[in-house]
């Protein structure tokens, strides 16, 4: 008797086929009809007839100073942000992996996650009390002596500010979870033959924590540059971003194609960041010996 053929199905692929509808139906599928509306010459969810296909979206984005100056002030902003995090993020990440106790890194991974348990205007407007003129900060100052400070409110500043408040947890558990993984003979052990600090962050901790960083750099450049909720409330008249402008398509003009066609761009424009953001991450690993993902 010839051997039962067994069944080429797996159970596997059953349990993965929610995933899978899942990932079509929030992600491929909505950026597909983003396209589509890129090229539509109506808005078809304001009552309008079915639009038609025009190519005015495109040439109106690529000619448009305004979206160009937002579009290079949203990405330097982000650049900011995203250093000034990662400055902020490296002590404070090697701080609770290899300083302080293993049963106290849950407490202090608590006060980071903290803002997480409050919504995000919420956290906005309690930073906008403590900058305002007559908020929490300058009265303090005030009161130790320090006057003539003013204001950051309605500032770039103040945008960097919040946004760094609010992006700043993403970046220290990225690294955190890089960071524990290094063993602790291997810093002991460089250190031990004679190379400083500097240098064992270079050789050591910095190539191990790669992998953290470049997601830490995903979450946080990637929403920054898109931000419309913080520079409009805290950037006053000055402080519009990209992402304003953005908003500004789909709720005031209701122009849904222009609005899509710059949608696009920005996320054609974030993509070929992250794509350069990784390929000088793996040449910075590989010239100081590194192992590349």
């Amino acid at each position: 008797m010839g051997k039962k053929k067994r069944s080429s199905f797996k159970p596997v692929s059953l349990w993965t086929t929610p995933s899978v509808i899942m990932l079509l139906c929030l992600t491929v599928i909505p950026l597909l009809m983003l396209l589509v509306f890129s090229f539509m010459n109506r808005n078809i969810f304001a009552g309008q007839p079915w639009p038609g296909w025009t190519m005015k979206n495109i040439t109106r984005m690529m000619g448009s100073a305004t979206f160009w100056r937002l579009m290079g002030k949203s990405l330097f902003t982000a650049f900011k942000v995203t250093m000034i995090c990662i400055i902020a993020a490296y002590p404070a990440s090697w701080a609770i992996a290899k300083i302080v106790k293993p049963h106290n890194r849950s407490i202090f991974m608590m006060v980071v996650i903290l803002p997480f348990f409050t919504s995000q205007l919420l956290l906005i407007y309690s930073m906008m009390n403590l900058i305002k003129t007559g908020g929490v900060l300058l009265t303090i100052l005030d009161a130790i002596g320090i006057h003539g400070v003013n204001t950051w409110l309605y500032t770039n500043k103040a945008t960097v500010l919040v946004l760094t408040y609010e992006y700043l947890p993403y970046m220290i558990l990225c690294l955190y979870s890089s960071l524990e993984g290094i063993g602790d003979n291997l810093v002991q052990a460089s250190l031990i033959l004679g190379a400083s600090k500097a240098k064992t962050f270079i050789n050591i901790v910095f190539p191990m924590s790669v992998p953290g960083l470049l997601s830490g750099i995903l979450l946080v450049f990637v929403p920054v540059a898109g931000s419309f909720m913080e520079p409009g409330l805290v950037g006053g008249a000055n402080g519009s971003m990209v992402g304003g402008m953005i908003d500004t398509q789909y709720s005031g003009s209701l122009n849904m194609g222009y609005g899509a066609a710059l949608s696009c761009m920005l996320l054609i424009i974030l993509s070929i960041i992250m794509v350069l953001v990784r390929l000088s991450a793996n040449r910075a690993q590989k010239a100081i010996g590194g192992d590349v993902e």
